[in-house]
């Protein structure tokens, strides 16, 4: 059984939208880790630098340099990329897990337009990239300024920092191998890698840690404004499809490389498919069957809020 200890930390390097919240969740609870570090860093920020401007509880998420971390973490995690967590803990056990790239920006984009003004009041200058996941997903797909949500997210996380990554901008195709390359480095020398599609990935790392662990469920919004709910037939038509594949080539060939290993001999196209359909008709249920409001009198001032700065 792995022994993490101040300074030894296991380290969840979170990709956005890949089950890493319920990950976390299971991992407290089965190491009741001393000291636990959980935020972000600026892997994803892309070009956007106004942390100050944040209000002083989001900047406290924030781990700007490796020197930020807490020297004697017992666990890790966040979507804080393997360049920040390997300068502090360069030898630490570090694990992450892929998902199809599709979902992964479709999930993005639908976590933006599940969220308020409310909800981001106190982003300061950042909250516009939030107002951009509120147009539709093509538009969405197009903006440069949310480039490292929307294109090869999980390259980009895994990579940072490479010099063929812009801050605010879409990667070049002449840069592609550069970066695959960078990200797959990284990738193989993980402890532990797996893909969410694997029916089995929470019993398969239960294993690798030699502790069991509750099951992961995906951290899914369970509810979006009835003006935010998308018609998918409309938004997934072939040319936004197609966008959607070229923003998202870099992380299929790292999707397939992991694939390769966890399902080997599987039809791998076949579940990017099924996957792609589970993710919309998750949303169309939630659609259909909204689950009931909680926190009342939050919801009263987000709604007179909203309402305000409309």
């Amino acid at each position: 059984m792995r022994q993490y200890g101040p300074g030894n930390p296991l380290v969840l390097s979170h990709i956005p939208k890949t089950a890493g919240t319920s990950l976390t969740a299971a991992l407290v609870d089965a190491l009741q880790p001393e000291v636990f570090a959980h935020g972000m860093d600026q892997s994803l920020a892309g070009g956007y630098d106004r942390f100050d401007q944040f209000d002083a509880k989001t900047r406290e998420w924030m781990y700007l340099s490796p020197d930020e971390l807490p020297a004697d973490a017992t666990l890790v995690a966040g979507h804080i990329g393997p360049a920040t967590t390997l300068g502090r803990f360069p030898h630490a056990d570090h694990i992450t897990f892929l998902r199809n790239p599709e979902v992964r920006v479709l999930s993005q984009w639908m976590h933006l337009r599940a969220l308020t003004e409310f909800d981001i009041r106190r982003w300061g200058p950042g909250a516009g990239a939030v107002r951009i996941g509120w147009g539709s997903l093509r538009q969405y797909l197009e903006h440069e300024q949310v480039a490292p949500n929307n294109d090869n997210t999980i390259a980009r996380f895994l990579a940072w920092p490479h010099d063929a990554m812009p801050g605010n901008d879409f990667i070049a195709e002449s840069d592609d191998e550069a970066v695959l390359e960078a990200a797959r480095a990284r990738l193989d020398a993980m402890a532990h890698v797996d893909l969410v599609e694997n029916t089995g990935f929470v019993a398969d790392f239960a294993t690798w840690l030699g502790r069991p662990l509750s099951e992961a469920r995906l951290n899914e919004r369970a509810f979006i404004p009835k003006k935010m709910r998308p018609d998918f037939d409309a938004e997934l038509d072939a040319s936004t499809r197609e966008l959607m594949a070229y923003r998202t080539r870099i992380d299929r060939r790292l999707w397939q490389h992991v694939a390769d290993r966890v399902l080997p001999g599987q039809d791998h196209q076949a579940i990017l498919d099924a996957s792609l359909g589970r993710a919309v008709g998750r949303y169309v249920d939630s659609f259909d069957n909204p689950v009931p409001w909680r926190r009342p009198v939050r919801n009263a001032v987000a709604f007179l809020y909203n309402s305000w700065v409309r």
